[in-house]
């Protein structure tokens, strides 16, 4: 998932696009022409990289196109059979802002960042802070002095790592400044054994990457580097969301890396050529949001929710007085999915052609049905929305909250009318997702955020860096803080998943916790 997508501008026939997309997206040679997209791996994001980057190639498919048409052969007869619509190599071109050639540039901040920016102005030290932190052991001939080069080089290239924001007349604004190095925190730790060492390096991780952002000066990005003995580091990197959503992260590190190695061998980082920036995107989705396309997907929001009860009223299986909407402490709860559970759940996603996230998805909508007297359940989760091309390669904050609706009345649903129930409205809201939930907030069709939050969130492949062994780093992360009374991550790092299950602890007792949990793993023990 967090490879670069390379472009590809051209027009070409069907047969040659379709295989070319599918190979570069699944990064598999050889595709059978009747193979599953899904079974060989791909999933929803996946399928909507397929459409955009098919737009490229002169075809001009629906969103929803591939979880119909599954397969190369399936696809190209979808195409030549008059599913397509021409392009023009790229419909959704992006024009570039005007930048000044001295001193930062002010331009509008994006419709997310917009929204966030209230909760973010006046940072507290005391505060959960919206963050992205991981930390990386690195072991061996480590030259960080080429470390310090590749960060400034990511600096350049992504203009967001390298902006400050400000507010004036109401309106949030970013300050592209030309330059802004991300400076390397040295430090050492301290101990006199190497397992004392390890364990203060996991102490100064969790501090460092707890550190809030001053957004009125960037970068909104911090690295240090913590020094264990001449052969074993830690790298600790953290970003505020603002600038950064989860697919970022994986960008981050692959070109981090991708860089790394290229500077130590002398030579020019591969990295694809940007077309635009995260600020040019900004731009231009405000447009799309007042274009004919983006009325009509708020008029679509408007019927999809139509008599949907308000969010404060569904019934949840808490135990507790609700205290406050936004910013309340969250109990976090591990639930283990065992190696046969793990396969069990990829399973069922290939009988289905649908995703892992999709079957999980169902299978927390079975949980909850078990517990609670719900009939019309609205569940948010969170959408990729880089279905614009070019902004596969962006690092920025583009994933968007979606809400879906389950009709779940009468007797508990089966695990396959679950699944299909999620399947038909991810087709269903797909083509709209540019919709921030904002704007439904700000138009009334929403009263509030939903108050229960699936989310799967792809870990990136720890990359290969010269010299040396990149391992995982295990520390602390900070509280959470979340505006969900439920929230369900499902991690994914390569063949292994793991689960949290966060809850409102004003809302919830520790006994209420542990029923979720416990109605959580037996619908999973049930796949």
């Amino acid at each position: 998932m967090f490879k670069f997508f390379r472009r590809n501008a051209k027009s070409q026939p069907a047969p040659d696009a379709v295989r070319e997309v599918f190979e570069q997206v699944l990064d598999l040679n050889g595709i059978d022409a009747h193979a599953n997209f899904f079974e060989l791996g791909g999933d929803s994001i996946m399928a909507t990289i397929v459409a955009t980057s098919l737009e490229e190639r002169g075809h001009t498919i629906p969103s929803t196109a591939v979880f119909d048409h599954p397969s190369i052969a399936a696809l190209v007869a979808f195409i030549q059979s008059g599913g397509a619509t021409p392009s023009a190599g790229d419909a959704r071109t992006i024009t570039l802002q005007p930048r000044k050639s001295t001193g930062p540039t002010r331009l509008r901040a994006s419709l997310l960042q917009e929204r966030l920016w209230p909760y973010e102005r006046n940072p507290d030290p005391k505060r959960f802070q919206l963050r992205g932190e991981g930390a990386a052991r690195l072991c061996g001939l480590l030259d960080i002095e080429v470390l310090e080069h590749s960060l400034s080089a990511l600096a350049q290239r992504h203009e967001v790592l390298r902006t400050s924001f400000l507010e004036e007349n109401g309106s949030v604004f970013v300050d592209i400044h030309p330059t802004a190095n991300i400076t390397l925190e040295h430090r050492a730790a301290a101990g006199a054994t190497l397992d004392e060492r390890r364990a203060q390096a996991a102490q100064l991780t969790s501090e460092i990457t707890s550190q809030v952002f001053d957004l009125s000066h960037p970068p909104p990005m911090r690295c240090a580097l913590i020094k264990i003995d001449d052969n074993e580091h830690v790298l600790a990197v953290s970003t505020h969301h603002i600038i950064s959503d989860g697919w970022s992260m994986g960008l981050l590190v692959n070109e981090l890396a991708a860089t790394y190695n290229a500077l130590v061998a002398g030579e020019t980082p591969p990295l694809p050529e940007l077309a635009y920036q995260f600020a040019d995107y900004a731009a231009w989705h405000r447009a799309w949001l007042e274009s004919d396309a983006g009325l009509a997907s708020k008029v679509f929001w408007r019927d999809y929710l139509k008599g949907l009860p308000p969010a404060l009223d569904i019934p949840l299986p808490a135990d507790q007085p609700r205290q406050s909407v936004f910013n309340f402490p969250v109990r976090r709860t591990v639930v283990e999915i065992p190696a046969d559970i793990q396969q069990a759940l990829k399973s069922v996603a290939k009988t289905h052609q649908t995703s892992v996230h999709s079957v999980f998805l169902a299978v927390v909508l079975s949980a909850l049905k078990k517990l609670s007297d719900v009939d019309d359940l609205p569940v948010g989760i969170m959408h990729a929305n880089r279905a614009a091309a070019g902004t596969q390669n962006l690092i920025g904050f583009f994933s968007t909250l979606v809400l879906l609706r389950f009709a779940l009345a009468g007797e508990s649903p089966s695990l396959a009318e679950l699944i299909k129930q999620v399947q038909a409205a991810t087709r269903t809201v797909d083509p709209h997702v540019g919709v921030p939930i904002g704007a439904l907030m700000d138009d009334g069709i929403v009263d509030t955020l939903p108050r229960i939050f699936v989310d799967s969130v792809p870990r990136p492949a720890l990359p290969e860096m010269t010299d040396l062994t990149v391992e995982d780093f295990p520390f602390e992360h900070p509280p959470l803080f979340a505006v969900a009374d439920i929230a369900v991550f499902l991690f994914e790092r390569g063949p292994s998943l793991s689960c949290i299950v966060g809850t409102n602890a004003d809302m919830f007792s520790d006994a209420a916790a542990a029923r979720l949990s416990a109605a959580l793993k037996e619908s999973l023990q049930r796949l």
